[in-house]
């Protein structure tokens, strides 16, 4: 998934993905900035100490290198906004189990934080 968030929507729920099950049972995954949701022009500068996501860097799809990772050598600017820019954006790679016992009816994305796009790019079910 690939979008847009902001230190505004920080540690609120951004949006979420809701997959409906045919027995009308629904499971959740919800989108928080910093956590599970990053924005596509930057990845965060984390120490540890000052600057915490409070969660492991999550797996990035760098849209143009085509590779996936946690961070790059190398990062651009955003002339006094970040160091840490991603030249031509990166994806959010999210692992959300599923019933495995439920026949799946539909998935849902839904944006919830003011300011916020969210944009699913694929979908993948494996058994």
């Amino acid at each position: 998934m690939a979008g847009s968030t902001n230190p505004m929507q920080r540690r609120i729920t951004n949006g979420m993905v809701v997959v409906n099950y045919t027995d009308s049972t629904a499971d959740t995954l919800l989108l928080k900035n910093p956590e599970n949701w990053w924005p596509i022009e930057q990845d965060y500068y984390t120490d540890g100490y000052a600057f915490t996501t409070g969660e492991e860097m999550p797996e990035r799809f760098y849209l143009k290198d085509g590779k996936f990772g946690k961070g790059l050598s190398s990062y651009t600017t955003i002339k006094g906004f970040s160091n840490m820019a991603i030249d031509g954006g990166a994806a959010t790679v999210l692992d959300m189990h599923l019933d495995k016992n439920k026949t799946l009816r539909s998935l849902t994305v839904q944006a919830i934080a003011n300011d916020v796009i969210i944009g699913l790019l694929a979908a993948t079910l494996v058994r």
